[in-house]
C-alpha cells in the first residue's frame, strides 16, 4: 500500500475495477484531446478558449492520476502488470511500449493493404519513435535489474 486507500476484499474482477480502469483510460485520452484542442484555440487566435481547453486538459489529469492511485493502492495488477514502484513501473511501460509497436506494425500493414501509403508512412515514422522508447526502457531495465 502507499498510504492510499484500504481495501477489505479483492477489487480486480469486480465491475467497479473495470469502470476504473475504462475511467482512467477516458481520463488520459481526455487530456490529451483537450490539450490538442487548446493548441488549435490558441494557433486560431482564440486565447480564451485554449485557456479552457488547457484548465479542463488539467482537471482530467487530476482525474487520471486519481483513479490509477486507486487501482495501484489496491494492490492490483494493472492492465495485468503491476505498478507502483520506479522497477515495477519500468517493467510496466516497457510491456505497454512493446504493445504500441505492435499494434502500430499491424497498422502499417493494413494501411498499405488498403492503400493509404501515406498514413502507412507517418505511422512508420511514429513506430521508429517508439522502437526507440522500447530501447530506452530496455537499456535502462538493464542497468537497474
Amino acid at each position: 500500500m502507499t498510504g492510499g486507500m484500504v481495501f477489505n476484499r479483492k477489487l480486480q474482477g469486480s465491475k467497479t475495477y473495470k469502470l476504473l480502469k475504462e475511467a482512467f483510460t477516458l481520463e488520459c485520452y481526455g487530456e490529451l484531446r483537450c490539450k490538442l484542442f487548446a493548441s488549435i484555440a490558441q494557433n486560431e487566435g482564440l486565447p480564451a478558449i485554449a485557456t479552457v481547453f488547457n484548465e479542463v486538459a488539467r482537471s482530467q489529469n487530476t482525474h487520471a492520476i486519481n483513479h490509477f492511485n486507486i487501482m495501484r493502492d489496491s494492490g492490483e495488477l494493472y492492465y495485468g502488470l503491476k505498478t507502483g514502484n520506479t522497477i515495477d513501473n519500468l517493467k510496466t511501460a516497457l510491456t505497454a511500449e512493446l504493445h504500441e509497436s505492435d499494434v502500430s506494425a499491424g497498422l502499417i500493414k493494413v494501411a498499405n493493404d488498403e492503400g493509404f501509403i501515406e498514413i502507412a508512412d507517418k505511422i512508420e515514422e511514429m513506430a521508429l519513435a517508439e522502437l526507440a522508447n522500447i530501447h530506452r526502457l530496455t537499456a535502462l531495465e538493464d542497468e537497474i535489474i
